[in-house]
């Protein structure tokens, strides 16, 4: 039997607020992705190893964009198109995992959120600026940081099928709106929904998860998650989405286990007053080599690094220059043997 902690770290959960986005691709995935994995067999893709002791993690996600000038948000308005970007993001995320039965888990997440280097060329502010005093880079809205705690996750996952080799799961989740939505602009106005740490909005998630082995000492992890928003803060309803992961992960029985993982997102456009947002949804490939270790039986530490190798983002969009994670994971009980699924 391996890995008493896997199962908290295949259903810990990613989730940078907990609403879909507006205008940039920054925003998108800031909410956009609100399962995700954390550890063992793999770092952010969910797999079906159900938990047997409770867990505890904490994990940090960073991302950073590429960002427009000025000069470029003004002529975007210029040409009639209201753009807004931010430049960071981090988002931290504490997880309890507990066992149900043997082939169902719980997850409950919680997370606190920080947007950083907000700017926006059609904010009131901004709207004002420019009819006043024409096109100068004047005008722009810049916010220096959008803090705050973001919404709450619910997951539940239940593995229908298992024989020692191969595992298949089912994955329930609910996004509950329970994180700020009232951050300000730094010229005192309410920041839009897409760069609030909550959303105001009930986000329900479901889909499959396998965990696996392709030899004795390369395991696999995947999932494929589909995610239905509802409408948030300020009528603003994010674009569906769906998701798809999948990790190899080497050597399950070292105390260090490299990971090589593929991780897709794919969004639906947004909607905001009942109009369609053009300048949203997009498709997102990462690839993301990372590295697990066990420093002891209960405590487990694992980072990675994801290169977007494939961006196609709907209307005037930011690019994502690169992201990473960190986290750490404790187990209780009889704690973690070593890195693996069951056997």
């Amino acid at each position: 039997m391996h890995s008493k902690n896997s199962s908290l770290v295949k259903s810990a959960v990613l989730a940078a607020g907990g609403l879909a986005l507006l205008t940039t691709q920054a925003a998108v995935f800031a909410h956009g992705e609100s399962v995700r994995g954390g550890g063992s067999g793999s770092i952010s893709s969910v797999g079906a190893n159900i938990t047997e002791d409770v867990s505890f993690g904490v994990r940090w996600d960073a991302r950073r964009y590429e960002t427009f000038t000025d000069q470029e948000l003004v002529d975007f308005k210029q040409q009639r198109e209201d753009v807004h970007m931010h430049s960071k993001e981090d988002a931290y995320f504490i997880s309890l995992g507990l066992p149900v039965t043997e082939d169902i888990d719980l997850t409950l997440m919680t997370q606190y959120n920080n947007f950083k280097g907000f700017k926006d060329n059609g904010d009131a502010f901004a709207n004002e600026c420019f009819q006043n005093n024409g096109f100068i880079v004047d005008c722009i809205s810049s916010t220096k940081e959008s803090p705050g705690w973001g919404d709450t996750l619910l997951l539940g996952r239940y593995r229908f099928y298992n024989d020692g080799t191969h595992q298949w799961a089912g994955i329930l989740g609910l996004l509950m709106p329970t994180g700020k939505i009232t951050n300000k602009t730094d010229n005192g106005e309410i920041l839009g929904t897409h760069n609030q740490p909550g959303s105001g909005a009930y986000t329900v998630q479901f889909g499959t998860a396998y965990s696996g082995h392709l030899s004795e000492k390369l395991a696999v992890d995947a999932d494929w998650i589909y995610r239905v928003n509802g409408p948030g803060a300020n009528n603003f309803r994010g674009g569906n989405s769906w998701q798809a992961d999948v990790a190899v992960s080497y050597d399950h029985h070292s105390r260090f286990t490299p990971v090589l993982e593929l991780n897709g997102i794919f969004f639906k456009k947004d909607v905001e007053n009942d109009e369609t947002k053009k300048n949203s949804g997009g498709d997102v490939i990462y690839l993301s080599p990372g590295l697990n270790m066990d420093v002891t039986r209960s405590v487990g530490l694992y980072g990675n690094f994801s290169y977007p190798i494939y961006q196609n983002l709907g209307g005037i969009s930011n690019d994502e220059k690169y992201r990473w994670s960190l986290g750490v994971t404790y187990t209780m009980g009889q704690g973690r043997t070593m890195h693996g699924h069951d056997e």
